[in-house]
């Protein structure tokens, strides 16, 4: 059964073309200060045409002022999204405590928020549990969690879920 947190972002729509967004965050630009996502092109096309350099240093949806990526400010600015219970924030965030960028590096609190994206079907999140399971980073390794994990992720499309799915089948782990 879908929440309704899925269903809202599944149906998330490019906010300057308004066509359907893609589920992997791999080929859509999201702005952490409104929220907003676009295609990657449509944001392209946008950001590098006749805007000023003021003009580039913001959202090109809200006209906020970027955020450095491992601020305070975009670490807030996530957290923000994290507790509306937003998927990609969760990714995002949980990113930031794996590489230990604006957070205290962290693989338990990158696990939490990666399970709390994977359950909503986050390709990102399930991706990134299965690496974390194949690896044993933060976990103890555990092949079939791992395989389970890069399934999911591949049913939507991930190549590298995809290509890790493979070296497991290849190696007879899982």
């Amino acid at each position: 059964m879908q929440t309704n947190q899925q269903e809202e972002e599944e149906e998330d729509d490019c906010a300057i073309c308004n066509e359907s967004l893609p589920k992997l965050s791999s080929n859509l630009t999201r702005m952490t200060c409104c929220g907003q996502a676009t295609h990657n092109k449509c944001h392209d096309n946008i950001y590098k045409s006749s805007m000023s350099d003021e003009q580039k240093g913001r959202c090109i949806m809200c006209r906020t002022k970027h955020a450095a990526t491992g601020s305070k400010e975009e670490i807030d600015q996530l957290r923000r999204w994290v507790e509306k219970g937003k998927a990609w924030a969760q990714s995002m965030l949980g990113e930031k405590y794996e590489q230990g960028k604006g957070v205290d590096q962290s693989y338990q609190q990158a696990r939490e928020l990666w399970e709390l994206a994977a359950g909503q079907g986050d390709a990102f999140g399930q991706f990134k549990l299965g690496f974390m399971y194949s690896n044993g980073q933060g976990v103890d390794q555990n092949y079939e969690r791992a395989k389970e994990y890069f399934e999911a992720a591949a049913r939507q499309g991930m190549a590298e879920a995809q290509y890790n799915l493979g070296a497991l089948y290849a190696n007879g782990q899982g």
